[in-house]
């Protein structure tokens, strides 16, 4: 099992933006790079995911997801 730290953050040309920032399998190094990044990033959301490996994400009841629209897209 990894966990991954994801940043969600609205951009200057009010883009949404979702990345995975940080991965892990030592979840001492998850929490120290959790707090850096909290503390560079106070008004953006983060969270840090359980990824367990040689799995379907999608066959779990809640995985790292980001909503779009088709206008993404465009």
């Amino acid at each position: 099992m990894i966990k991954i730290i994801v940043h969600a953050y609205v951009n200057c040309e009010n883009k949404a933006i979702v990345e995975v920032v940080f991965a892990s399998s030592d979840e001492s190094i998850i929490s120290i790079k959790m707090a850096e990044l909290t503390s560079k990033y106070p008004n953006d959301y983060l969270a840090a995911y359980d990824l367990p490996l040689d799995t379907d994400l999608t066959t779990l009841s809640h995985y790292p997801s980001v909503e779009i629209g088709k206008e993404d897209f465009n």
